[in-house]
């Protein structure tokens, strides 16, 4: 059984310093100051207690999206949210998605400044089509 309460500070040897975002007997979730998010098997967590403080909360910038709302409390369709490939959704737009009810959203690539089209349901894992090697965006109107 871990420790680890949410808001914690934690360092581990492959993702360097983050915070704890959710924590339980199977699970502890991270967001890393320069990797994102990143979910772990708790009782396979090589994590240590970090010192240093959490960048996000001096009022600077972590990558080159700003997070205005804690990451758990954003939800992965909000315009800003940024996945750990650094993609950040910038807004939804008209166009149908695959599924009906669904929309297409405008995703902004952190590497590149590339702008491409993504459903819900994978904005989450997604990865830019012209520099990271993702499956090509979808097509909007800009």
């Amino acid at each position: 059984m871990n420790s680890w309460k949410p808001g914690d500070r934690v360092e581990q040897v492959t993702y360097g310093h983050g915070t704890v975002l959710e924590a339980n007997d199977q699970h502890v979730v991270v967001h890393f100051d320069t990797h994102g998010r990143r979910k772990f098997a708790a009782h396979l967590a090589a994590l240590k207690e970090s010192a240093r403080p959490d960048p996000s909360s001096s009022g600077r910038t972590t990558g080159f999206a700003q997070r205005s709302q804690a990451a758990s409390e954003r939800k992965t369709t909000d315009p800003g949210f940024e996945n750990a490939n650094q993609q950040r959704v910038i807004r939804q737009t008209s166009l149908p998605g695959q599924v009906a009810g669904q929309r297409v959203y405008v995703l902004l690539c952190g590497r590149c400044n590339v702008q491409y089209g993504a459903v819900p349901a994978e904005i989450e894992s997604r990865r830019c089509p012209y520099c990271m090697g993702g499956h090509p965006g979808l097509n909007f109107k800009g």
